[in-house]
Parts: structure tokens; C-alpha cells; sequence
């Protein structure tokens, strides 16, 4: 009785509008302060992390995508240190994933957004949420994860490279030591990430037992590096596709979607194929309670 009472209420807020906007920057310490963004109402709270660089707040196609998203449950877009209204990080070292999600929560905790949350995070952006649900198991009520970075993903990549060899293509020179380098290097990345240390820290998220996991996959049809060899870039995209897979170990209660033409961006390429996405997060976590 008291579940259906409970599931009764989740619905019955999820249904009465988009109300309860705000939007507002908020403190994280160390006198800095981070933009948040919520609309709409029903848990549970879908909180968005997105690709490297990205301030979904001002975004259109992330705004288009909450406000869809926002006729069902509540959802918030934030903005990561240094981007959009969000104060830069501390100076004098690297920022890793366990950084973005300690801003992140403290953020939530600020402006009062109580948790269960549903956290859908795009490429690198998945890899902080990952992050996130190793840390503050509690407070996740399950993962969207939207062409999301794998912490095994460039390891898998540099591995399947051939070994150098004289007069070999510039492009495959330029992945070869990209992927080399963008680990070890945080400089090579607009967010000055560690890369590596947050790969490790993304590890450390083994299981989140039945709580829903929604992985949304771009198309296989994407290349990497587009002036690669077809049959090596065919190669290394099958790797790819092989590690979104491997998110379904996450999860008792895991599926997947693959888009049809869209690439990694997802959510600008098919802002439609990830609302929905995140909608099935949602009605998983509320058919599971």
C-alpha cells in the first residue's frame, strides 16, 4: 500500500506542469560558485552533465531537450567550472571527474535540489557521472549515459592502432599520438582534465545493482577520424560499440538504443533521440519504486 501511494504522488507531480523553475548560481566553496538550471516537477531529478566544453545552460539543443524532458520530471542543466556562468576552478592543477562531481553535488545540495537523481551524462560528461555514482551511491536513482566516454575507451583505441611504420598516413600519425598524449596531458583538452586520473576514478564503478541504466549509443556509422583508413576506422568504431556495451554490466535493469544516423553529438545531431532516451530513465526509475 504505502509503495503505490508513494509511486501515486511521483506521478501525480510529474503530471502537473513544468513549474518550480530556477536558475541561479550557486556556492561551492573556496568562494566559487556554479550555474544550475531546473524546470519542471516530478523525481525523479534528471541532472545533465555534458561533453567537454559545453555549457548546457545557454544551450540551445540542451534547453530544447529539458524542455521535453521537463513535461515529465524535473531536470537541471549545470555548467561546469569555468564554463558558461560558472567560476573557473582553482588554479595550479589538473581538475578530474571526481572534482566536477564534488562541484556538482555540493551545487545541488546549495540550491536545495534533494535527490533521488537520474544522471544523463554525454561523452565526457558520462564519464563525471560515472564518477558521481561510484561516490554518492545514495543519491542516484540510476544513469543515462549518451555516448558517454568508457574509461577503457582510448586504451582500446591506441591498441588496435598499427605499430609505426615509415611513410604511414598522416592521420594515422596524429591519432596515434593524440591518443598517447590526451591521457597523460591535461593541457590538450579545453578543461585542463585529467584524463587518466579520471579514467581510474570511473573504474571504481562496478555495479549499480538494479537501478536503471540507459545507454544511448551513436550511430556505427560515425567515424572517429574521418581521413582514417575505411577498414581501420571501421575497426576502431566496432571497439566503440563493443565498450557501450559493456555499460549494460552496470545494471540488473540495462538497456540500450542505438541512434540511427547521429554521431557523437547526439544531442545537437538528434536532440529527439535523447530526450527520449532520458524519458525511459525515467519511467524505469519510477516502474522500479
Amino acid at each position: 500500500m504505502r509503495r503505490a501511494v508513494v509511486l501515486a504522488v511521483m506521478l501525480s507531480a510529474a503530471l502537473t506542469g513544468s513549474a518550480l523553475a530556477q536558475d541561479g548560481r550557486f556556492d561551492v566553496g573556496g568562494g566559487r560558485m556554479i550555474r544550475l538550471s531546473c524546470q519542471g516537477q516530478g523525481a525523479p531529478t534528471v541532472v545533465v552533465d555534458a561533453g567537454m566544453g559545453t555549457a548546457p545552460v545557454e544551450d540551445e539543443a540542451w534547453r530544447r531537450i529539458a524542455a521535453r524532458v521537463s513535461e515529465t520530471a524535473r531536470i537541471c542543466l549545470y555548467d561546469r567550472a569555468g564554463l558558461g556562468a560558472s567560476d573557473p576552478a582553482p588554479a595550479g592543477k589538473p581538475r578530474t571527474s571526481a572534482d566536477a562531481a564534488a562541484d556538482l553535488e555540493t551545487a545541488l545540495r546549495a540550491a536545495k535540489v534533494a535527490p533521488p537523481f537520474l544522471l544523463a551524462g554525454h561523452s565526457i560528461g558520462g564519464l563525471h557521472a560515472q564518477v558521481f555514482a561510484a561516490r554518492y551511491p545514495d543519491q542516484v536513482a540510476g544513469l543515462v549515459l549518451i555516448s558517454s566516454t568508457h574509461p577503457d575507451q582510448m586504451d582500446a583505441w591506441l591498441a588496435r592502432l598499427p605499430a609505426v611504420a615509415p611513410g604511414e598516413a598522416k592521420a594515422l600519425s596524429d591519432a596515434r599520438g593524440f591518443l598517447t598524449r590526451m591521457p597523460r596531458d591535461p593541457s590538450l583538452n579545453p578543461e585542463n582534465l585529467d584524463v587518466g586520473a579520471s579514467n581510474s576514478q570511473a573504474r571504481a564503478l562496478r555495479s549499480l545493482g538494479d537501478k536503471p541504466v540507459i545507454v544511448a549509443t551513436h550511430s556505427p556509422k560515425w567515424r572517429m577520424v574521418p581521413d582514417l583508413p575505411e577498414p581501420l576506422a571501421v575497426e576502431l568504431e566496432a571497439v566503440t560499440q563493443d565498450l557501450q556495451k559493456q555499460f549494460l554490466t552496470l545494471s540488473s535493469r540495462a538497456t540500450q538504443t542505438i541512434a540511427p544516423t547521429a554521431g557523437h553529438g547526439l544531442p545537437h545531431e538528434d536532440p529527439g533521440f535523447v530526450a527520449e532516451a532520458i524519458l525511459s530513465g525515467v519511467k524505469a526509475v519510477r516502474e522500479g519504486r
